[in-house]
């Protein structure tokens, strides 16, 4: 979700919406960019360094999970760059993964799964949130344990995982059980799931530099800080579909036609350029 700026020449912006660190979701409404465009219509830019745009030329900016691949110090500088290129009153909206729901979910499921009469269902559902908290924070291998999870047949509480992550891990789980019926490697079995075999330490250095690993998380608070501190105003906890960028909803971005979120364990947030 990086972006890695490869080309020296500055150029303004062809549309007034910025996309920041797109990946495959983007529009063609909107300026997008990326450390691996998916198209030709992505730039490449270093979202660690300065934007490759001149000042106030933006409407609007947004960062879907990209923030938590950054460190806070990173983050922060992204985050007063996307205010040097937003005109007055241009809005950047922010998504990350949300620390404070994960937190109230694994203290929940921990609770049920220490009960005496706790289900196999509920250790289960106990043992992912763990996945959920801590794999993107410490993995050294693409998908993480969180892959694993999903190479098993059957994938251990498959549906409460779709209710928390939504489509994307559906598509996910779904393209991983795919490839494995192509080429026919075995399914992972679940007591294997935290017992891989740690890469070398130059595969592991490989993988660090991807920028796959989360940095850093953020629930409502500190990310409003974050947002006022780069001097932001008139900052706002939203829904995936509400949004004071004209059109957001329509592009479809966080959400789909219905209203149902692409990840719904995000948390949405607002501020405006002074």
């Amino acid at each position: 979700m990086l972006g890695f700026f490869r080309h020296a020449r500055r150029r303004p912006p062809p549309r007034p919406l910025l996309n920041l660190g797109c990946g495959s979701r983007r529009h063609p409404d909107w300026t997008n960019i990326d450390l691996h465009p998916s198209g030709a219509d992505v730039m490449a830019a270093d979202l660690r360094r300065p934007l490759p745009f001149p000042a106030a030329c933006f409407t609007g900016a947004y960062a879907a999970h990209v923030l938590e691949h950054l460190t806070p110090a990173e983050a922060g500088g992204l985050v007063r760059e996307c205010r040097r290129v937003l005109r007055p009153a241009g809005i950047l909206r922010v998504v990350v993964p949300d620390l404070e729901r994960i937190a109230r979910d694994y203290l929940n499921s921990l609770a049920q799964a220490a009960a005496a009469d706790a289900t196999d269902d509920a250790r289960w559902e106990h043992r992912w949130m763990t996945v959920e908290f801590l794999d993107q924070l410490v993995r050294t291998r693409p998908g993480g344990a969180m892959r694993r999870w999903w190479s098993c047949d059957p994938v251990p509480c498959r549906d409460w995982i779709a209710t928390r992550l939504g489509g994307e891990a559906t598509a996910a789980i779904a393209a991983i059980a795919a490839e494995r019926r192509r080429t026919g490697v075995a399914a992972v079995t679940p007591e294997a799931i935290l017992h891989d075999r740690p890469p070398s330490a130059r595969a592991a250095s490989r993988f660090a530099a991807r920028g796959e690993r989360h940095q850093w998380m953020y629930d409502r608070v500190s990310l409003a800080a974050l947002l006022t501190d780069a001097g932001l105003v008139d900052v706002r906890q939203v829904g995936p579909s509400e949004s004071r960028i004209t059109g957001f909803a329509a592009a479809g971005l966080d959400a789909d036609p219905a209203g149902m979120p692409h990840k719904p364990d995000s948390l949405y947030m607002e501020a405006a350029c002074p």
